[in-house]
């Protein structure tokens, strides 16, 4: 059975159900009466990162794949670390084959190497693969451990190269905030949410820039406002497509929440790049 980077290990799966326990273990509590929040909107990394408007915290978020690297750092890339830094090569007593496989017009190719470090070979395949199109590693070797006989073990990761260009609101992120204010947040209490509650409303720009997928993703106790939200979202107009230098444009996802962003819910979600 093939051994996966990104699957779940007896120490994440023990982490995973801390995570779990501490988050439905926070206190809930009201916000101050009386508390007035002025009006501000604050942008960090091209999107709309907070908007507190009468108490209430609202976010919307690129959601990343697992793993993924920009054109410039597949460029420099020269080891396994490089591309993942999740890699671990200290597990490695000895490699047996590494293969990196992507497209072509349509066609694997697969080239080979025999050490953490990408042969020229390798690079230039990743270099060239079809825009927008996975490539996977896939590592075959004998683990450094104690034991008198080691197995043949296998590990892999897939990445996919960032589109140049995101996926944009039309109006940019000041029009983002207008309409998400205007159309939700406005129409919402001040004292709808409790300390550590929130709303997360996940969808997807598809490559015309259509809005699609959109889902509660985490609901409220409030039925009411978690479709407001969800309504919000889905009447959304059209989006510029996130794209390629070359034109070709792709799908991207995002997680728009609302209330207290110190949640350990929004934890579920990939906001961060590595």
């Amino acid at each position: 059975m093939k051994k996966y980077l990104v699957a779940a290990t007896p120490l994440s799966l023990f982490c995973s159900l801390v995570f779990i326990a501490v988050c439905f273990g926070q206190e809930k509590t009201d916000l101050p009466e009386g508390s007035v929040v002025d009006s501000k909107t604050i942008f960090q990394d091209g999107f709309l990162k907070a908007s507190l408007t009468k108490e209430i915290s609202y976010e919307v978020n690129r959601i990343y794949p697992a793993i993924f690297v920009t054109k410039g750092k597949l460029n420099s890339a020269h080891t396994l670390v490089d591309l993942n830094r999740h890699y671990q090569p200290s597990w490695v007593k000895e490699y047996i084959s590494v293969e990196v496989v992507s497209s072509h017009q349509g066609k694997m190719r697969k080239t080979v190497g025999k050490t953490v470090a990408l042969t020229q070979e390798q690079k230039d395949n990743m270099a060239s693969a079809d825009i927008g199109t996975a490539i996977s590693v896939n590592v075959q070797y004998l683990p450094e451990n104690t034991l008198a006989h080691n197995d043949l073990k296998e590990m892999g990761f897939s990445f996919t190269v960032a589109p140049e260009s995101g996926a944009q609101y039309p109006g940019g992120q000041q029009g983002l905030e207008k309409y998400l204010k205007e159309k939700a947040i406005d129409k919402i209490p001040a004292a709808s949410f409790k300390q550590y509650e929130l709303v997360a409303v996940t969808f997807t720009v598809d490559e015309a820039g259509q809005v699609v997928h959109a889902k509660l993703a985490w609901p409220s106790k409030d039925d009411k406002i978690d479709q407001l939200l969800l309504g919000a979202i889905k009447e959304m107009p059209s989006w510029k497509p996130a794209s390629y230098a070359n034109g070709i444009q792709v799908k991207q996802e995002f997680v728009f929440t609302v209330g207290d962003m110190e949640s350990c819910a929004t934890n579920f979600f990939k906001t961060q790049e590595d």
